[in-house]
């Protein structure tokens, strides 16, 4: 018996997880009340509660998976080890963006970069361990191609241009992302030719 209820816990914690991670995706934080929440998942509202404590708490959580999400993406297109190239880097990217986890980044940002709290935290906190991941993929690329910029810059131009461009695509539909990207794929290529020459 107990093990049926745990597993029928652990279906609605999911089930409320992923009706607020779509909730934020489609408009923001601000879209994932409680009672959305809970309707979108076919739980009563007090599950919310019971799950994670509070609407932010529930946030920080969708959050949390938004990030370990795009490293895991990040993990399963990109090579572990050998060769990398900037264009399988940015192409990754460009398919994070367009995932839901990439959805969620957008909608929060304006909420986190507006308020402090736990929901800033926990974004903050996340986008650093992913720096971290894009620094480490970006060492390995330029490590045969001196006279680029160190790696954490790179990681700073990478992720500012994404934010960037997602922005202007939300607010501009005619912003094309892939266009952009490749715009900056080859600018990448320009500075590793015109360094190697």
């Amino acid at each position: 018996m107990t093990g049926r209820r745990e597993e029928s816990a652990r279906e609605s914690r999911r089930r409320l997880l992923r009706a607020a991670t779509e909730l934020v995706a489609e408009a923001g934080p601000r879209a994932a009340s409680v009672q959305a929440v809970a309707d979108r998942a076919g739980i009563s509202r007090g599950s919310v509660a019971w799950h994670f404590g509070s609407k932010d708490g529930l946030i920080v959580e969708v959050i949390e998976l938004a990030f370990r999400t795009a490293e895991e993406e990040y993990g399963r297109r990109l090579p572990h080890s050998g060769p990398l190239t900037f264009d399988a880097l940015v192409d990754a990217h460009l398919a994070v963006v367009d995932a839901p986890c990439g959805r969620v980044f957008a909608t929060v940002l304006p909420e986190v970069l507006r308020d402090e709290g736990p929901l800033r935290d926990a974004y903050i906190e996340g986008y650093e361990r992913t720096r971290q991941v894009w620094i480490g993929y970006l060492e390995r690329i330029i490590q045969d191609t001196p006279g680029l910029p160190d790696a954490k810059s790179l990681a700073s131009i990478v992720f500012g241009t994404g934010i960037g461009l997602h922005t202007l695509h939300n607010l501009d539909g005619l912003v094309d992302r892939e266009a952009a990207f490749g715009a900056l794929k080859e600018l990448f290529r320009l500075a590793a030719g015109v360094r190697r020459g």
